[in-house]
């Protein structure tokens, strides 16, 4: 594991779900989350919105800008949530109803900071 791929001290319990939902833009994300089964998705899902409030409290301490690897790591997957919350509440599955996949849209820019 590289140091952009781990988790800063008290978030190891989602360590098991970095290496597939911590990706650098939204795009990304909505691709990971594309790709996922539905068992995949509710159990990230899950296991992120019991720990997202600690999460926030804890990247509240760090700009944007300068924050840590394992800071920016845990942020990643905090931006991760909102995808899966897409496929949970909205679709009940991973992708909208009737829609393609791959659907040949891209994202090429996005928000300054981890959105790209």
């Amino acid at each position: 594991m590289t140091a952009h791929q781990s988790l800063p001290k008290g978030f190891e319990d989602l360590q098991p779900f970095v290496d597939y939902w911590v990706r650098d833009t939204s795009d990304e994300r909505w691709q990971q989350r594309s790709k996922a089964s539905m068992e995949d998705i509710q159990c990230f899902y899950d296991a992120m919105l019991a720990r997202a409030e600690d999460a926030i409290a804890y990247l509240d301490a760090f700009p944007l800008d300068r924050m840590p690897d394992d800071a920016a790591c845990l942020f990643k997957l905090l931006l991760a949530i909102g995808q899966a919350a897409i496929a949970v509440e909205m679709h009940r599955q991973p992708r909208a109803h009737h829609s393609n996949f791959p659907h040949g849209i891209n994202i090429s820019q996005g928000p300054k900071f981890f959105g790209g």
